[in-house]
């Protein structure tokens, strides 16, 4: 039930992403960042990451403190929505369910967010092919002023403060994460 979910959310993501070739109707300012910690332990750190300048560029570094494989350890990011910008957060319907952290490098980090992280540019983190990488290899992976490129993001987000909330867990526990807030305006 949970490989069905997983894949009705790529689907629809592929033909969101399908609608979103062009420049997007819209703009995104990185506000700031939320961490938190796990429950039992952290396996998964971001509390070092920080939006610094007046570009609000991602600086900082990410820990994975073990290898993490899909036997251990899933992701799930929810999203919340913030209209008015006075955090009166809604959940949105849209997001990605607890997914198997290799599956997830393969087939969501590579079409979202990989094209913002380039490997020797403005991060340490590995390249992920496309047959993917598992297990995500432990260490400090570093992201210098990282603006996030949101040529694969659907045309139509709600405008706002938008706050992705990205949850690790291990062995289905609360491993850490952190959330991520940005501010979406309409394209001048």
């Amino acid at each position: 039930m949970k490989f069905c979910k997983s894949a009705i959310c790529l689907i629809i993501f592929g033909v969101l992403n399908g609608f979103s070739k062009a420049e997007q109707p819209y703009t995104v300012k990185n506000e700031r960042f939320e961490h938190f910690k796990g429950l039992k332990e952290t396996a998964f750190d971001l509390s070092d990451m920080k939006i610094v300048g007046r570009q609000r560029l991602i600086n900082g570094s990410v820990i994975f403190a073990e290898d993490m494989t899909s036997e251990h350890f899933k992701f799930q990011v929810e999203l919340f929505s913030s209209p008015q910008g006075d955090d009166k957060y809604k959940q949105l319907p849209m997001g990605v369910p607890r997914t198997p952290i290799c599956e997830g490098l393969r087939d969501l980090y590579t079409k979202v967010l990989q094209p913002s992280f380039i490997e020797g540019e403005n991060t340490n983190f590995p390249f992920v092919p496309e047959e993917g990488l598992c297990p995500a290899p432990k260490g400090e992976y570093y992201v210098k002023d990282l603006e996030l490129k949101t040529d694969s993001w659907p045309n139509q987000i709600p405008r706002g403060i938008l706050k992705a909330k990205l949850t690790f867990f291990k062995d289905e526990v609360n491993a850490g994460g952190t959330s991520l807030l940005v501010r979406v305006e309409d394209r001048e």
